[in-house]
Formats: C-alpha cells, structure tokens, sequence
C-alpha cells in the first residue's frame, strides 16, 4: 500500500502538465493603517502555495490562478502579518488591499481544519498560536508551552515530559501532530514519556477543541494539537536564505537554549534547515517537594529549595528540501530529535539489597527518535482543485534509566500515510475526501514492561462537505475506522474494531467581524493496546494496571457552540461545550494492593464532560503605533461518571487578567492567573489547593540594515507561590517552578 501512494501520487504529479484550464489573475497592495505602502511585505497565496515579494509602491500580482476561493497572507519583519481574501471566477481579475498593523492582532490561517481558512471560519472552536506567541509563553515542552490557552492544561511530569489535555481529555483522547501527520512516540502510553516534537522551532501551532475525529482519527475525540514547522517547504520563498537565530537563558534551572532555522531556494527547489539544543539543571522551587497532608508526619528533612531529578538535555535537527513545479510541489525531510531527562519524586529501589545497602537510584529516561517524512500536492486536476499526499516513518526508542543501568526499554516504529483530495464546486457544495493508513509496531522489554508487545493497524475513509453561502455555512462529514490490534503473547488475543464518526455544523455571521458557530459530533475512539492488554506494576503513575480483552468501542456525541468577535474594540470568544461518553473507558481502583501499589483496572461506563472557555480582549487606548488592551480568560469543566462519582485529574477552574502594551519598538505585558481548589476528585484521588501566579514581559524591537532583532525579558511566578497541578500525576511530589526570569535575543533575516 505504501509503494502503491507513492506510485500513484509521482504519476499524478507528471500527469498534471496536461491539464489546461481557465485561469484569472489576483493584483492588490500592501499599506499601513495610515496608508503608506509596505515595501518589504512578502504576500502568500495560501490555497496555491504561492509567495512573491511587493514592489516599490507595494503592490503585488499573481497570474494564472485557478477559479475559488483564496486566502493571501502578507507578512513584513517590521509590521507583522494580516489577512485579504479573493474570490476567482474563470478569467476574472481581483483586487485586494490588505493593511498591517502591527499593534493590533490578526486572525491566523488555519490549516488543520481539512482546507486552509481563518480562525473566524472554522466550525470548532480553535486557537492558534503565533510565532512570537510561541516565542512569549515558550517551555522546554509542548504541553506546558500550551498550558495557558483556553481549555488547555497538561500532564506536567516535570520539566521534559508534559502532554496536553483539552477539557479534562488527554492520553490517547488528544492527537499530536507535526504538519498534519501523528508523532508516533509513547507518549499516549504514559505520562512520563516526553512527546518528540520540539516547540522552539515551531512557526504555527493550533489547537482544535473538542472532536477531531473526522480528519484524524479516533484518538482525536477530545482534540488535536498540529505543530507548523515547514520542514518540508511547500513553496520557494521570495528570498534566496533567510532564517533566525535564538538564544534563551534562564535563571530557575539554569536554563541554556539555542536554535537555528533557515529557509531558502533558487528556482524550483526549496530547502529547509533548523537546529535546536537545550540544557537545564533541577530546578528550583520555593517549598518542600513532597506535599503533607493534614495529618500526616512530616519527615524531618531539610528542604534544598531544588527539585533532585529535575533536569534535562535535549537537540534536535531537521534538513528537508522540495521540487516546486507550477502546480504542485513534492518534497521530503528528516529529523533527529534526542532528549534525556530525570523523572522528578521517582526512584528505583533494589530489593535483593539489604535494608543496610538499599540506596535509592534516580530514574531518567534517554529518548531517540528518527523520522522521514514525504509531503506532496497537486492543485488544478479535472474535479479536484488540489490533491494532497502526507508519509511519515518513525524509528523510536528510548529507555528508562534506574542509575547507570537499563531498566526498561521502549521502542515503537510507526508509519502514518494520508491521501486527501479537494473537489470543486459543484453548486454551492464543495469539500474533500481522503483515505488515512497508521501502523505501529510497540514493544517494552524490562522489570516495568506492563505493555505486551503489540503491533496497531488502523485503515480509515473520510468525506467532508460543505455549503457556503452569503452569512450562513453548513458542514457535514463521516468517517470509518477499521483498527486491528495483533499481540505477541499467545495467552492474548488479536483483536479488530470498527468505528464510524459522523458530524454537522454551522456558522452564521450576522455582521462583520462576528459570528456564531455550532457543531454536533458523533465520535467514536477505538481502544488503545494499553486498555486491552496492560498487566503489571506502572511505576510512573504509582499504580498497578490491568487492561480487559473485553472493552468495547467508546462513542460519544459532543455539542460545541462557539460566540465569536473579531474585529471593533472588544475581542474574543465564549465557547460552550458538552459531551457525552457512552462506554468511557478510564481505569478504576480495585481496592486491592499488588506488588505494594494500588491495582487499578480499565473499565468503562457511561460519562459527561461539559464546561466554558472564556477569552476576551478589550481595547483601552490606540494611537499610531501604540496599543494598549485588557486581556481576560477563564475555562471550567466538569467531568462525572452518569452513574455518580467523578473522573480522576481534571483541571480547575481557572481565571487571569492582564495587561498588554504595543508601542513601536517596546512591548509589555503583565498578567495574574488563578487556578482555584480542585475539590470534585476521584475515588483515592487527593484535592489540589488552588494559587494564583503572577507573570510579565518586557520586549524590545531594534532593526539594523534588513535584520530584526528582539529582546525579551520574561518573569514567571514572580511571587516564588508553592504551586502542585492537579492534573499531574506526580503533583504529591513535583511542585512547579519558582520564580524564574528568563531572557532571550533573536535575530531574524
């Protein structure tokens, strides 16, 4: 199957020359909010993967454009980037004016949501997250650089392991991606294992919220983080290198980072390269590590102020080039991502030593993985207005270190193909369908191996559609899933499951810059190897797991409705959600002891999540390049078994203000975040006391010849607050951070 997509997509793509069609031509201009052209504004567009640079009155043109819908992005160093939109019939010309204002914030393009659209377009509730967004709030991982947008919170297993979750939804329930495809490493099997995608060198990342499963698949029931990097280019920039440099320093753990990423290209070949490196001590907190309960006898101990075991390494490289033709594009990549990190409130204990010889080893897992991708697309083919084609293989392994010695080892080598071709209109309906192939061979060979060796094949069929009119959209899509599971133990059964997902949608905008969406979905999540099969000790989550051959497909049907604001002086979203588990599978505590940890085993019944996200943006002075605004955000969820009882690590309640300056060269910001008591727990499950954090950033923007560079001082928890995340399964033992400052510098040319 593999050898038959390649095949087919490179006859395509020398097929494609042959296709002749009636083209138009898009001209328009790039100005300031007062008017004055930008001259060194680089204008994208994004559905025929096209960039060109502007003249001197900032003017653009783009010929022979393909009748549709299209979006342009233009972007320059010094103004930031904004949005124009053009719609194409056969040999008509467009004129598009587009305006950047760098005090103020634009929607972003979001490619996750099937076709490329904006934030304001997409039927669920979405986020993206922004070069120097990224660049403000960034952490050594990707949960915790998530962790302050709405409805996001993360697994925090310490400073190198810490997965998202999306309204109380992780593990298995939450996809994670790079450009599109999954990252095929073990994170979903356990929360101490570190997720291979290095946020540092990300140019986009978005979050959808709530369901995903028609594009991704069914472990994308609670949402989907897709991390934009651009390893394999999909255009040839306007200018031959360009690139940027950064440099991070921080005081809580010492931190030392340093990156670099260049883009470049000359005719039709494009070309990709970037280069990370990060190192940090244990970090510092402001408190005892090991939490005491009322109660309970303090050891006497003398607290360090330092988390033992918190430390970490880690680099990562990426070179990946394309052939960039007039229609289409067809490139490859590799990456290299290493990392070695301790697993803090974690130790190896020995029992053949005596109680006189018994030391304790600290645990630190050393990681490696080796990925190639393949990405291709042909745009104008008969019916189809482009057709896309995604691979990727992955060698994976890492092991768990209990001093010196190799406690366990884990290895999965993974392979994800995706097909998805765009139809034109045929009326007002248009839309895309696709085929999605994963395999993963996993194994664990050790003491803690609670996994049996397992190899997962999934096949899936998708189909979206959708009908655009002047203020009302509708949407609709289905999918099938076919998942087999082959387990090499013969006491073990192989197992297959099916699943079908089914969703609508709508969005109405009853004015400019306003609009109300709604989406009901029917998502179904196939059980994962760990749920059927697991049986042993679980160190990392203090627990001993035992799966059931018996599970059963886990559906749900989620009601998303979404209020959103995107242009005047108030800004923002509210986001309503509810959804409802039939069969949801989750692992309960038996009441019994094995091996000195509790047993727990996988079950499954019925459940509902249901909460609020809140963002809002409220403008209080604007003049010229200055910008001032009051942020706000708050998000809840709710999370109950129908039976009675609630689901074990979800996160609080949760609130923040703040203030955020743009003033030319300066920029400002400084906020509160409260995240209140945690009291609605699980059965064995502790309460979590609430804290308030307190943050800032100070920039500064200077520009030499066609370089920029930009300097940032940020400050975390400047009021050095003791603070445990609930929703961490090491939270009795591993505090966050105290207070930290961090500086960094980038150039960018």
């Amino acid at each position: 199957m593999k050898r038959f997509l390649t095949t087919a997509f490179i006859l395509s793509f020398v097929a494609a020359a042959a296709i002749a069609q009636a083209t138009a031509t898009i001209t328009g201009t790039v100005r300031t909010a007062e008017g004055t052209p930008v001259t060194d504004a680089v204008v994208t567009l994004v559905e025929a993967r096209r960039s060109t640079g502007v003249s001197a009155d900032g003017s653009f043109r783009f010929e022979n454009v393909a009748p549709g819908h299209y979006h342009l992005r233009a972007e320059s160093r010094r103004l930031g980037a904004a949005l124009g939109e053009a719609e194409l019939d056969a040999g008509a010309n467009r004129s598009v004016e587009i305006v950047l204002d760098p005090a103020i914030h634009s929607e972003e393009i979001v490619v996750s949501a099937g076709e490329s659209r904006r934030e304001s377009e997409v039927y669920q509730p979405v986020t993206v997250v922004r070069e120097d967004e990224i660049a403000r709030q960034l952490q050594p991982t990707i949960g915790e650089t998530l962790n302050q947008e709405p409805g996001v919170s993360s697994t925090y297993f310490g400073p190198g392991a810490s997965r998202p979750i999306i309204r109380g939804l992780g593990s298995d329930r939450i996809r994670i991606l790079s450009e599109g495809l999954g990252t095929a490493d073990a994170s979903n099997v356990s929360p101490d294992h570190a997720v291979t995608v290095d946020p540092s060198t990300a140019q986009q990342i978005e979050i959808l919220r709530g369901p995903a499963t028609l594009l991704y698949g069914s472990n994308a029931v609670g949402g989907v983080v897709n991390v934009i990097d651009e390893r394999i280019p999909n255009r040839v920039p306007a200018e031959a290198i360009s690139g940027r440099v950064d440099l991070r320093g921080g005081t809580v753990s010492d931190e030392r980072t340093g990156s670099l990423a260049l883009n470049g290209g000359a005719g039709r070949l494009a070309w990709h390269l970037d280069l990370t490196k990060r190192d940090t001590d244990d970090y510092e907190i402001p408190g005892p590590a090991e939490h005491h309960h009322e109660g309970e006898e303090e050891e006497e101990e003398e607290h360090t102020g330092v988390l033992e075991n918190s430390s970490l390494e880690s680099q990562a490289g990426t070179i990946g080039a394309s052939f960039v033709g007039e229609r289409g594009f067809f490139g490859v990549s590799f990456n290299r991502f290493e990392t070695n990190y301790g697993i803090p409130g974690h130790a190896h204990h020995d029992e053949e030593e005596t109680d006189e010889e018994h030391e304790e080893e600290l645990v630190r897992i050393d990681m490696k993985q080796n990925r190639f991708d393949v990405r291709g697309e042909l745009t104008d083919l008969g019916i189809f207005r482009n057709v896309r084609l995604r691979l990727g293989s992955t060698d994976y392994e890492h092991v768990e270190l209990e001093g010196d010695e190799v406690g366990t080892r884990f290895t999965n080598d993974g392979f994800e193909g995706r097909l998805e071709a765009t139809h034109r209109p045929f009326g007002r309906l248009q839309g895309s369908l696709g085929i999605q192939l994963t395999d993963n061979d996993f194994a664990a060979v050790g003491e803690e191996a609670f996994v049996p060796a397992t190899t997962t094949r999934s096949r899936a069929a998708f189909l979206f559609e959708e009908i655009r009119g002047e203020r009302l959209d509708f949407q609709f899509g289905a999918r099938y899933e076919h998942q087999d599971i082959s387990v090499r133990e013969d006491a073990l059964p192989d197992l297959s499951f099916n699943g079908v997902s089914a969703s609508i949608g709508t969005i109405y905008r009853p004015s400019e810059g306003f609009a109300i969406a709604a989406s009901l979905a029917r998502a179904t999540r196939l059980p994962t190897a760990t749920e059927l099969y697991a049986n042993g000790p679980h160190v990392a989550t203090s627990q001993f797991e035992i799966g059931d051959v018996d599970l059963d497909e886990e559906t749900s049907l989620g009601l998303d409705v979404s209020f959103r604001k995107t242009a005047g002086r108030l800004r923002g979203q509210i986001n309503l959600f509810n959804n409802s588990f039939d069969g949801f599978i989750f692992d309960a505590p038996r009441g019994e002891e094995e091996d000195g940890l509790p047993v727990f085993q996988y079950v499954q019944a019925d459940a509902t999540f249901r909460g609020i996200e809140i963002d809002g943006h409220a403008e209080i002075w604007h003049a010229g390049a200055n910008h001032l605004e009051l942020e706000a955000g708050a998000d809840y969820v709710r999370a109950e078994l129908d039976g009675g009882g609630n689901l074990p690590r979800i996160p609080p309640l949760r609130a923040s203000l703040g203030l955020r300056f743009e003033g030319g060269p300066l920029s400002a910001s400084a906020e509160v975040r409260r995240y209140f008591t945690q009291d609605d727990v699980a059965e064995l499950e502790e309460e979590t006391e609430g804290y308030t954090l307190v943050n800032a950033t100070v920039g500064y923007r200077f520009f030499a010849a066609n370089t920029v560079h930009d300097l940032l001082l940020r400050g975390t928890n400047l009021t050095d607050e003791l603070a445990r995340q609930h929703t961490s399964p090491l939270k009795e033992r591993t505090p966050l951070p105290g207070r930290d400052f961090t500086l960094s510098y980038r150039v960018t040319f």
